[in-house]
């Protein structure tokens, strides 16, 4: 008997139509394997969420073929969620280089958790099942980010990553231009591209940049303290920040757990070199040009360092009019607000700000639209899928890659939650796997859904109490029916009819006159009524006692 042909299969659980959340199942035969598994911030649709991350159902469903997880890099949008899932993972190897290996180490500690950890390196191969990933190194804003080359028996896939073209990179680690060349030359079925850049013409700048830039400020504003917002994953902005504090004779204190816990990683396993002496518990007496913060909160995070010192709450230290402070990044889209409250903060207390807007203290780790084009060429796949974009991204990186002769019917735009394998006859779209947002506010919540609807209703429309005392055997109300609200007009007329709703819920023939709870859902559904015409929604909770 013939043996059945494997195709190569791949389900997107995160990281397709939006940024963030990043996790693809890829699949030959028997054996299954997992590509990231990270989280989102929540945005204003999701608010009081501490993150969102991948639903993993299609995982425990098949827990018995899953033969390992591989991890492009260490960024929360690429291993945030894995803590979450721990238990779930068991023995499950999970491997990723160095720093990727020890951040996420760092975060399973944190939560009392642990994992099947596996360190390799850029050019190291792992076989599992009958799959076998080769770690492919490119540059991006942090070390040990790679790309992978998944082989089956189905083909070859091969996932970009989040990726740049750095001709001069901090650690001299370029992209390894020439491997990715040779495996494209050797055949490459399907492609998954990054798409987060693709609207920014050009190539990116090297993060070399950034240290001029940087020196330039150093040298320019010897006698002020120096307070430098970076993000705590980028190593090499660190690394640059430490080593001119050195040069130009500063002290530096570490702002924040997060900026703490990577020097310690980064510099435990290689990635990051710390001067000696250079960073110092505190501010002590050293005059303004002798210091250095180097702080968390680029992004205006409400409990960040750079937040706290905006507001005179970090350590009792006062900023003032001796002080420079440098963001070094740019706003992640929806932080905009947040960002600029704290940079207006910092202004009113008079020290000078300098952000992104206005000099180059900032590039990107993600490739540009040129960038793109010669991942596109080098790796020549057959078949090709945007990820990691919104959908205007992946649409955009549609057209670069048909315009360097990807035929159309080889391209496909996925969406969370489908799966497609590769024939010889084209993509071969199955049925969607389970797939969606899974809400944490301190735990998982087995209801997010409804709690962030809820929440939404609550924000846009407020919420009313409703406290009544009942005589359920006489049909009557006991007293007056008291009202609590916020965030609605509690006029008059309001808690007449409410009063009156009250009365008639009581009436109704809608629940049994023996049970309580079943009149406070007849009550709760008749107050809605009242709002329900004029496309109001809020929260309606009745409380109901008998009288």
């Amino acid at each position: 008997m013939a043996k059945k042909t494997k195709y190569v299969k791949v389900s997107f659980l995160g990281g397709v139509g939006e940024i963030g959340k990043n996790m693809t199942v890829i699949e030959c035969g028997d054996d299954m394997i997992v590509v990231d598994m990270g989280i989102t911030f929540p945005k204003e649709d999701s608010p009081g969420m501490d993150a969102i991350i991948p639903d993993i159902t299609y995982l425990k469903q098949n827990i018995k073929r899953l033969r390992g997880i591989v991890l492009t890099h260490g960024h929360e949008d690429h291993i945030g969620a894995i803590p979450y899932y721990a238990e779930e993972l068991g023995k499950v190897p999970i491997y990723g280089t160095a720093l990727t290996i020890g951040l996420l180490r760092r975060k399973l500690e944190k939560n009392a958790k642990k994992c099947n950890l596996v360190t390799v390196a850029a050019g190291d191969a792992v076989t599992l099942g009958n799959i076998k990933v080769e770690f492919i190194k490119v540059c991006h804003s942090m070390a040990g980010a790679c790309a992978l080359a998944v082989y089956t028996a189905g083909g070859t896939v091969f996932v970009t990553g989040d990726f740049k073209i750095d001709n001069t990179p901090i650690d001299g680690k370029k992209t390894n231009i020439q491997r990715i060349a040779e495996i494209g030359a050797k055949g490459v079925t399907l492609m998954l591209g990054e798409s987060t850049n693709v609207e920014r013409k050009g190539s990116s700048t090297s993060e070399r940049a950034v240290g001029q830039t940087l020196e330039s400020i150093f040298a320019a504003n010897k006698k002020k303290r120096l307070i430098v917002a970076c993000f705590a994953s980028s190593n090499y902005r660190v690394q640059q920040v430490l080593t001119l504090a050195h040069k130009y004779g500063r002290k530096v204190v570490l702002a924040g757990k997060s900026m703490k816990s990577m020097v310690e990683v980064a510099s435990s396993c290689g990635e990051l070199n710390v001067p000696r002496g250079v960073i110092v518990d505190s501010i002590g007496k050293l005059k303004p040009g002798e210091a250095l913060i180097l702080a968390t909160g680029s992004q205006g995070e409400p409990l960040s360092a750079l937040n706290k010192l905006s507001k005179g709450e970090f350590n009792k230290i006062n900023v003032g009019k001796d002080d420079l402070v440098v963001l070094s990044s740019s706003p992640i889209p929806g932080n905009e607000k947040a960002v600029y409250d704290v940079i207006n903060a910092l202004f009113r207390k008079g020290a000078e700000v300098i952000y992104d807007s206005m000099n180059d203290i900032h590039v990107s780790g993600h490739a540009y639209e040129e960038e793109l084009k010669l991942m596109l060429s080098l790796v020549h796949p057959l078949y090709f899928m945007p990820v990691h974009g919104e959908y205007r991204h992946q649409h955009k990186h549609v057209e670069i890659a048909g315009t360097l002769g990807v035929p159309s019917k080889n391209i496909v735009i996925p969406n969370i939650g489908e799966s497609y394998s590769v024939t010889p006859k084209g993509f071969r779209k199955h049925s969607n796997v389970p797939a969606g947002n899974i809400y944490v506010d301190g735990v998982i919540l087995e209801d997010g859904d409804a709690v962030v609807r809820d929440r939404r209703s609550l924000a846009e429309y407020g919420m009313l109490l409703v406290l009544a005392a009942v005589d359920l055997d006489r049909g009557k109300l006991c007293g007056d029916v008291d009202i609590v609200a916020r965030g609605i007009n509690l006029t008059d007329e309001v808690q007449r009819n409410v009063k009156n709703a009250a009365a008639e819920a009581l009436r109704s023939a809608d629940f049994d006159k023996s049970d309580i709870d079943e009149y406070a859902k007849c009550l709760k559904k008749a107050v809605r009524k009242l709002f329900m015409k004029d496309r109001q929604f809020p929260i309606i909770i009745p409380v109901v006692v008998e009288g």
